[in-house]
């Protein structure tokens, strides 16, 4: 773990130090818009993030492959359930994603620099681990997104682990938001993400998205919170055993 924090540093540190003029020019404005919201639209927000986080992740080498983008659903109001391998796996989402989507973020990431602002500019919703009245909060905001026919982009592993072959259990309270606004799942297969950060991994870093078959409301409405949380992880993990290699 210790070896895995210092490669973390020396990637990031490379990123920022190739990346330093273009952060001296843009980043200033990234702050400024994140404690001035009301002064720009929400596409003006969402489109100048884009642009930072694609310039972060081409400062890191990282490459981006997408497969299945024809199962994205055509209606907007749908949750993107995604395995998460790293910290980026997000970013990646983002620069890929073709519409608009907020996250649903544990609050801890929300402190970091760039991050911080990310999570101001685009619409997100931070969850407090272990606070139940958070809980009870996001899962009430994130109906109504839903049901306004916005999108969200959520991680039930709640975190990302060292093992990318298996997925981590699926936690059931992060699907009681679609039960209520009987919104689509989309299950998203993350592949290699976890190198990024890996030593011993040389660049460019290739990511692979794989969009997966929408599960829709008729085929998990008669389903508990627990039951759909596991068919959306044995989705997601038949499609990472297919695609996951060493």
């Amino acid at each position: 773990m210790a070896e895995k924090r210092k490669t973390n540093k020396k990637i990031l540190f490379l990123a920022i130090w190739k990346s330093r003029w273009y952060i001296l020019k843009y980043y200033p404005k990234m702050i400024y818009m994140a404690n001035h919201p009301e002064k720009y639209t929400e596409d003006e927000r969402y489109e100048y993030t884009l642009k930072l986080i694609n310039f972060l992740l081409k400062a890191c080498d990282v490459k981006t492959s997408v497969y299945g983008e024809e199962n994205i659903p055509a209606e907007d109001g749908f949750l993107l359930c995604s395995n998460h391998q790293e910290k980026f796996d997000p970013l990646v989402i983002w620069k890929v994603f073709p519409r608009r989507i907020g996250v649903v973020v544990n609050d801890t990431a929300c402190h970091r620099p760039f991050i911080r602002e990310v999570c101001l500019l685009i619409s997100s919703l931070k969850l407090f681990q272990n606070d139940m009245h958070s809980m009870v909060d996001v899962i009430t905001r994130l109906t109504a997104e839903l049901t306004n026919k916005r999108n969200y982009m959520i991680f039930p592993e709640g975190w990302y682990e060292e093992d990318p072959f298996t997925l981590s259990e699926f936690k059931g309270g992060c699907f009681k938001s679609v039960i209520r606004s009987k919104a689509p799942i989309l299950p998203v297969a993350l592949i290699d993400s976890y190198k990024l950060f890996k030593n011993g991994v040389q660049p460019p870093y290739e990511i692979k998205i794989h969009f997966l078959k929408p599960i829709s409301y008729d085929e998990y409405k008669d389903l508990k919170t627990v039951d759909i949380a596991a068919l959306v992880r044995e989705r997601i993990q038949a499609a990472v055993n297919e695609f996951q290699k060493v």
